[in-house]
């Protein structure tokens, strides 16, 4: 014969069901949400939101497309840094070249006597240039010769300060927040 509690109800039964269910509901609304917050991203750029949302119906799914997504991009813009310092030490490359070649008709115009050529492409003549300043020895130059510069705040200092739990008077430190960490698959 049953006694009376083993005839009655697992207590933990109904709360774990609504548990379950508060926790689908949840991720429902953060699934919503995230779909409002993407359709916002996007600005317009159909692409995007499609390529974004394509199929995805479920809070996992959506952050997984999120997550792919976020790595293209990465991927986009570490791609594009290469290729502006690529072009960054072309236009260089190219910069002494051209300040080379100009020595190069400087020397000629000079070796040859003459003041200046005209050619098909354009007219070259030497004209003088002023002197440049060389700093041989910085220290030794007088004090009216300085500019006074104003003071400029160590963030690093007062950081560490403040997080050494030392009083900064116009100073303190935000809440912080939260971020994400992203482990590629």
């Amino acid at each position: 014969m049953p006694t009376d509690t083993q005839s009655l109800p697992s207590p933990r039964k109904p709360r774990r069901d609504i548990s379950i269910a508060f926790d689908a509901a949840r991720e429902i609304e953060a699934a919503k949400v995230l779909r409002e917050q993407i359709a916002a991203l996007a600005g317009g750029d159909d692409e995007f939101l499609r390529d974004t949302l394509e199929g995805e119906v479920d809070f996992e799914g959506l952050c997984g497309r999120l997550v792919a997504s976020i790595g293209e991009d990465e991927a986009l813009a570490a791609g594009l840094k290469t290729y502006r310092d690529t072009l960054g030490q072309r236009i260089a490359a190219m910069e002494k070249r051209a300040d080379e070649k100009r020595v190069l008709l400087l020397t000629t115009l000079e070796i040859s006597g003459r003041p200046g050529i005209t050619t098909t492409t354009g007219t070259v003549s030497t004209r003088p240039v002023q002197p440049k300043l060389l700093i041989v020895e910085e220290s030794e130059i007088p004090s009216e010769y300085w500019t006074p510069q104003p003071p400029k705040l160590d963030s690093a200092a007062v950081r560490n300060a403040l997080k050494d739990s030392k009083s900064v008077p116009g100073a303190t430190l935000s809440n912080g927040g939260k971020t994400i960490s992203i482990r590629r698959a």
